[in-house]
């Protein structure tokens, strides 16, 4: 009962920050800010990370450990993967 208790805590979580990092294009968490190169991407992983957790006991296993897999690819591109060139203004 605790783990199913701490999964949703946990679900809950990653979604509110994750729609917070789409929606402003920063992370909420203050320790990650400057570290998160792509706050839209990180925001999608925690997305689909919270989805994995949400529906732990709905989905087969293989469907969930691709969902939670593509929300720590996209986390993890979120921290490597630099930011937008800005085109020179004429």
């Amino acid at each position: 009962m605790l783990a199913v208790v701490v999964g949703d805590v946990m679900a809950l979580t990653m979604g509110v920050a994750g729609v917070l990092a789409l929606a402003n294009g920063r992370v909420a968490f203050p320790w990650l800010r400057g570290k998160v190169r792509r706050p839209g991407v990180w925001g999608t992983g925690a997305l689909l990370l919270a989805a994995t957790l949400a529906t732990a006991h709905l989905v087969p296993f293989g469907v969930r450990t691709a969902i939670g897999l593509s929300g720590l690819v996209l986390i993890g591109l979120g921290h490597v993967w630099g930011p937008r060139e800005m085109p020179p203004a004429e």
